[in-house]
């Protein structure tokens, strides 16, 4: 019977490592990659820094000539020109909002003045009587017109009276006749019917200046 020994130690024996020349190769090359590409972030970031801070910078710049002529403006001296075109100006607008307030209260004071006797004028209207022209002035109302009979007549100045701004305004004189045809207008007259020209008068008595109104039938 035979046995076999072992006379080689394992101590003897070449050892083999985890991390060879190879691994050790192949890491180191991978930490380059990484270091290169952080690099080139950081690269990236510093150049985008840059730009941004040149365009601040360009800003400012442009900022800074913006105020330096505001404040050159602001220090040169009024031209005397300029400054009496501007009160003549202002003095012009003064003018003209006082001729406007002038205006304004003149046509307030006719507009509340008159109105109220034009609305009256035209709410006692009646029929087969018309006027031929008015005045109305302060104090003083002069009426002129036409009327078929002696009778449409009484009713358009009762109808006169019952408005609030004559009832107050007694008529103190009144005018009234048959109306004539001029000898030039006889063809006309034989086409119109008879009828009685008529004035009245409230205030002082005096004929219808050029202020009268229009002639408007009824």
């Amino acid at each position: 019977m035979s046995q076999q020994i072992n006379l080689i130690s394992p101590l003897l024996l070449k050892k083999r490592y985890a991390f060879g020349l190879r691994e050790m190769a192949l890491g180191l090359g991978v930490i380059l990659a990484a270091a290169l590409a952080w690099g080139g972030v950081l690269h990236y970031q510093a150049g985008t820094l840059e730009t941004r801070a040149a365009q601040r910078e360009a800003l400012q710049a442009t900022a800074q000539q913006e105020l330096d002529q505001l404040n050159a403006a602001a220090t040169r001296p009024v031209s005397a020109l300029l400054t009496a075109r501007v009160k003549a100006t202002q003095a012009q607008v003064a003018q003209r909002e006082a001729l406007l307030a002038s205006i304004g209260g003149t046509i307030e004071h006719t507009s509340t003045g008159f109105s109220p006797h034009l609305r009256a004028l035209a709410l006692s209207s009646t029929d087969g009587v018309w006027l031929n022209g008015f005045t109305l002035a302060q104090g003083h109302v002069a009426l002129k017109g036409s009327a078929l009979n002696a009778g449409l007549l009484t009713t358009y100045m009762d109808r006169l009276g019952k408005q609030t701004v004559f009832s107050g305004m007694p008529f103190s004189g009144m005018d009234a006749a048959l109306a004539q045809s001029a000898d030039g207008g006889r063809a006309d007259a034989a086409q119109r019917p008879e009828h009685i020209d008529f004035s009245l008068y409230s205030g002082s008595r005096e004929k219808p200046s050029a202020d009268q109104g229009d002639a408007h039938g009824r």
